[in-house]
């Protein structure tokens, strides 16, 4: 009756978990998303459940100052990878593929709260 595909979950990718927090309400008065489109808030959340924020990574004024640069309230996920990379290239140090990696592998949204 189970395939042999269907117990396991698939691996995380960066896309599918900015679906995921895409979708989440951080808390509730937030905008409910539609997993295209990932709002600032929704953003610092992923980034704190990745333990990106803080002294060796990013402050949430750098994600908020980057993120306003594009001048919109919120961003697919095309500029979401633009967004990485320009705090990547603000903060000496910190490599983009290590924050793509910890963005995969933090888990699903709420499980660090």
């Amino acid at each position: 009756m189970t395939s042999p595909h269907s117990s396991k979950a698939k691996p995380a990718t960066l896309a599918s978990m900015f679906q995921l927090f895409a979708k989440y309400r951080p808390a509730l008065n937030t905008f409910q998303g539609d997993g295209k489109r990932i709002l600032l808030s929704q953003s610092d959340c992923w980034m704190q459940q990745a333990s990106l924020i803080g002294s060796k990574y990013f402050t949430l004024t750098q994600t908020g100052l980057t993120f306003f640069e594009f001048r919109k309230s919120s961003l697919d996920f095309a500029e979401y990878l633009q967004f990485l990379a320009m705090l990547c290239t603000e903060k000496a140090n910190v490599e983009l593929e290590e924050v793509k990696e910890k963005l995969t592998n933090c888990g699903p949204p709420g499980i660090n709260t």
